[in-house]
């Protein structure tokens, strides 16, 4: 029974090690992000379902990035997303992202789809999503 309780033991105490050493390293050799403002839109259908969502943040990596920069990404799945149509976002009447469909239904733009190299985002401004000219998509920017 002894020999049972010490093998639990060894276990419960080497696992709970790893993770103090694993946190550890983190701290000291991870990249440190400090964010200026983030925020997010999340695009929903008229049932409720989220089907996409787009995310802006100004940040930098400390030490690396001497000025803040812009990223943003769309995740979005929609019937209008046909093969190689051209989607844009604005925030507002700013266009962040412009890129094209790759996948049918499906559309991902991230940083190599930037259009601007700052924006100014605040809570409560419009976030439209545009397929081919036409508007598929409306919903407010808030805080992440």
């Amino acid at each position: 029974m002894e020999a049972l309780f010490a093998a639990v033991k060894f276990v419960f105490v080497g696992f709970f090690g790893l993770i103090a050493v694993l946190v550890l390293l983190a701290l000291v050799f991870g990249k440190r992000i400090k964010k200026q403002w983030e925020f997010e839109a999340e695009f929903h259908d008229a049932d409720g379902r989220e089907f996409g969502e787009f995310d802006i943040e100004s940040s930098r990596i400390a030490k690396e990035e001497p000025d803040y920069t812009l990223k943003a990404k769309l995740h979005m799945r929609h019937t209008a997303l046909t093969l190689h149509a051209s989607v844009q976002v604005f925030v507002e009447e700013t266009l962040i992202l412009d890129g094209r469909v790759e996948t049918e239904g499906r559309v991902v733009l991230d940083n190599s789809h930037l259009q601007v190299s700052t924006a100014s985002v605040h809570t409560g401004q419009d976030c439209r999503v545009l397929v081919g000219g036409a508007e598929i998509a409306r919903a407010e920017m808030r805080a992440d």
